[in-house]
């Protein structure tokens, strides 16, 4: 089985702040508890400690998973260089924009495979206009065409013609995207000191970011894994999942109480989608914008009182009061049914959670559907 790190050039090479940061979530919704005639009041008999693990802040355009989904890919290119690379996503894709960038730094030639060909008849949004900016090839295929994506027949068609000798799945998820979750893991035991988490919640769209957060956790990391589905896809997504378990090279770090199982309690929630990917609601969209705003005034607050103190440097006090910014797609969903789980009190009093923050902020550049 092959062990990451594999090396920490690749990191530098492309200025990657690792390891990120492990948070503490300061709001309101960390401390409520449900009556029994159903009302929500503060209380602080049911304070819930909630942190975040800031992949958002690995870089300012491949953070989160995009990177850590890259990351083994990356190193096998400065390894033995590809002259071309093709992938897919749509019109927002935080992963084509992440490995657009990437291709551009090692001066390899990309080609975006884009669902929605009505959209060549249009002006490019800010992510395309960055891929573009990048040099990448944009190809707009129907909604038809794209659900090809993963025929081995179409895969070999698309090699031919644009003389693409490396595919990258959409998202970047494929069986080596989970040696980068399994370094981000190693990240968080050791920021935590083995102090387990409660649990870890991650929100789940293609299942790759989820199998390598479940294959490498282990008793002294957390009592179990919640993914937030952004889509629909009950059963779907748990296939998917289940099927990187399967076929990933990465070693398994799992070590269940259950002899029985492999890997700690898993499992997805699917009553947070929203109607589907990249769908929203006034209330999501509310509550992200709250979110964001009062992260802003927390961090704000926190500096001046900081710098009136002189506790800290210029230089410390940006990196510490860096506030948490989330969209409707990703984080934003994941945030949400946390908020929603604390205030059912779902988690017994004084739970310690770990949200991850995937990173990959191209949601907040677009409108989402709000149904």
């Amino acid at each position: 089985m092959l062990t990451y790190p594999l090396t920490g050039s690749i990191e530098s090479q492309f200025s990657i702040l690792t390891p990120s940061p492990l948070q503490r979530v300061e709001a309101e919704w960390t401390a409520f508890s449900t009556s029994q005639e159903g009302s929500k009041k503060p209380a602080t008999s049911h304070q819930v400690q909630v942190w975040c693990k800031r992949d958002d802040l690995l870089h300012p355009l491949i953070s989160g998973n995009k990177w850590r989904k890259l990351v083994k890919p990356l190193h096998d290119f400065t390894q033995a260089p590809p002259s071309h690379v093709l992938s897919f996503g749509g019109p927002y894709s935080n992963h084509l924009h992440a490995l657009a960038y990437c291709c551009k730094q090692l001066n390899i030639k990309f080609t975006a495979i884009i669902r929605g060909a009505y959209l060549k008849e249009q002006d490019l949004n800010q992510t395309l206009k960055d891929l573009e900016q990048w040099n990448a090839h944009l190809v707009f295929v129907d909604k038809q065409t794209y659900q090809q994506r993963t025929d081995r027949h179409y895969l070999s068609k698309l090699r031919e013609e644009h003389n693409a000798d490396i595919i990258i799945p959409e998202g970047g998820s494929q069986p080596d995207a989970l040696f980068g979750m399994q370094a981000m893991v190693e990240e968080i035991n050791a920021a935590s000191s083995n102090q387990s988490f409660d649990a870890i919640l991650i929100p789940v769209g293609s299942g790759a970011s989820m199998a390598g957060v479940v294959k490498s956790c282990h008793a002294e990391t957390a009592s179990q894994i919640i993914g937030i589905g952004v889509l629909k896809g009950e059963g779907y997504l748990e296939d998917l999942v289940k099927q990187f378990l399967n076929n990933s090279n990465i070693s398994n770090c799992s070590k269940s109480a259950n002899k029985d199982t492999p890997y700690l309690p898993w499992h997805i929630n699917h009553n947070f989608h929203f109607g589907g990917y990249a769908k929203s609601s006034a209330e999501l969209d509310a509550f992200c914008k709250d979110f964001n705003q009062q992260q802003v005034n927390l961090a704000n607050s926190k500096s001046r009182q900081r710098v009136s103190q002189q506790r800290v440097s210029q230089q410390e006090e940006s990196k510490q009061d860096t506030p948490i910014c989330i969209e409707p797609v990703y984080s934003g969903k994941c945030f949400f049914a946390l908020k929603t789980l604390i205030q059912q009190a779902y988690f017994p009093p004084n739970s310690k959670i770990l949200l991850i923050h995937t990173g990959g902020l191209q949601g907040a550049r677009q409108q989402v559907h709000t149904g």
